[in-house]
């Protein structure tokens, strides 16, 4: 199997401690040289507003300084990873805030929210009113499951009910959906997860790639779905993954970085502010892929 070799992995490394957003260079020093959670931490609560939300740009596709269910999300999801407990008070405020945010009449979570619409973004977080529910609801109820001791337990089972309910019943398929149930699934035990294993099984089969033709598009590639050989899907796409691996490799620049797939459409000067955080954002999780593939060579 191919190898990102040490000089290429020196250039990635590089590249993330000068160029990448100060949250990226902590979260590679944590994974790669022993860095601190609470650096990681640190960083993170720069993007949390007063109401517990996150916000400014932390997903980097959408500026608004306003908090929404998706950066709040994706601030969680860090927390999480690094293993921050429901004590800390950043996490406590941001599922207060998702608690406090949830949509009766819907039955989930807002996506972006309309200040969104004041801010430079990508064309498709141009606000409306219509998403797929389970984005970034069913992450969301992962994450609640992950803080559970911080929400209320008839709220976590309805919702969770509803959830694989909607899963299972789903007919038309959505990539940002399917990586969103994917998040809430790896929370969930063992007897729900086997609720929903088949109906996943079945959405990754017809939503994944495996054309490597058409990897070079804005495609759902096998690696951001199984992105450890430990996942319960990897049977799926094991026959695919050593050749999406040598495409990663290959598709490493020469100043050390990767390039996102996509582009804005409009916004033009703010979006090389955002492809250069994305450049680290994408770095940083390949060279994680690599190491769980034992494709990365560190010394």
């Amino acid at each position: 199997m191919n190898k990102l070799s040490l000089d290429q992995f020196e250039k990635a490394a590089l590249f993330i401690k000068t160029t990448a957003r100060p949250l990226e260079r902590t979260l590679f020093a944590w994974e790669f040289e022993g860095g601190s959670s609470e650096a990681i931490l640190s960083e993170v609560k720069k993007f949390q507003n007063k109401d517990g939300g996150f916000g400014h740009g932390l997903e980097s596709d959408f500026r608004c300084k306003e908090s929404s269910a998706l950066a709040t999300a994706v601030g969680l999801h860090l927390l999480s990873d690094i293993g921050v407990t429901e004590t800390e008070a950043t996490v406590e405020k941001g599922i207060q805030y998702l608690l406090n945010t949830f949509k009766q009449e819907k039955q989930g979570w807002q996506i972006v929210p309309r200040a969104v619409e004041n801010a430079p973004r990508a064309i498709w977080w141009n606000y409306s009113e219509d998403w797929a529910w389970g984005n970034p609801t069913a992450e969301i109820i992962g994450l609640l499951h992950h803080y559970q001791n911080l929400v209320p337990a008839d709220f976590l089972e309805e919702i969770t009910s509803r959830a694989l309910n909607y899963l299972n019943n789903l007919t038309t398929y959505e990539p940002h959906e399917l990586l969103s149930f994917l998040k809430l699934y790896k929370q969930l035990p063992a007897s729900q997860q086997a609720v929903i294993f088949q109906k996943l099984s079945d959405i990754l089969k017809e939503c994944v790639t495996t054309d490597s033709n058409q990897w070079d598009s804005y495609s759902l590639q096998p690696l951001q779905v199984v992105s450890t050989p430990n996942s319960d899907f990897y049977d799926l796409f094991k026959e695919t993954i050593p050749e999406n691996l040598t495409y990663v490799i290959q598709k490493q620049s020469e100043g050390g970085y990767w390039n996102p797939t996509w582009q804005w459409g409009q916004f033009e000067k703010e979006w090389e502010v955002a492809k250069q955080e994305w450049q680290g954002v994408l770095t940083l999780t390949n060279l994680k892929i690599l190491r769980a593939f034992n494709a990365l060579e560190t010394s």
